[in-house]
């Protein structure tokens, strides 16, 4: 469970950094420009840094698995593609459920869903200052 514990925070300050970088350099890029091409743009980097996440966790849920932290209710292999998956749809914390972790990758993926959600709100928060700043030129 330390491990699992010491592996979710380790994961959640890294996506917190990194995503933090990638918007803080969007919004430097945009500057005073409020043109479309310039907005889609800084989503390209958004959505870029929401699927670096992903990818993070992806590989945190593959090193638990291997450091028998857990497992994953599926079938019997998960390859990279599931990993990834799984985090993504756990990231944007919509949470299907059709595959699922078992013992202590679960304090991961509750982290992940805590995670996803704060960098969700980030970039809600760009994205409204984007608009917002945009009408007022």
């Amino acid at each position: 469970m330390i491990i699992a514990l010491i592996l979710s925070v380790f994961l959640f300050l890294l996506a917190i950094a990194s995503h933090l970088a990638i918007l803080g350099v969007g919004h430097r890029l945009l500057g005073r420009r409020r043109d479309t091409l310039a907005k889609l743009g800084v989503s390209l980097l958004v959505l870029s840094s929401h699927f670096l996440v992903a990818i993070l966790f992806a590989v945190g849920f593959w090193l638990g698995a291997e450091w028998d932290l857990g497992g994953f209710d599926k079938a019997p292999t998960m390859d990279w593609m599931d990993y990834f998956y799984f985090s993504l749809i756990n990231v944007t914390t919509l949470g299907l459920g059709d595959i699922y972790p078992t013992d202590h990758l679960r304090v991961l993926a509750g982290i992940e869903a805590l995670t996803g959600f704060a960098l969700i709100s980030c970039s809600a928060q760009l994205f409204w200052t984007m608009m917002h700043e945009g009408e007022k030129a």
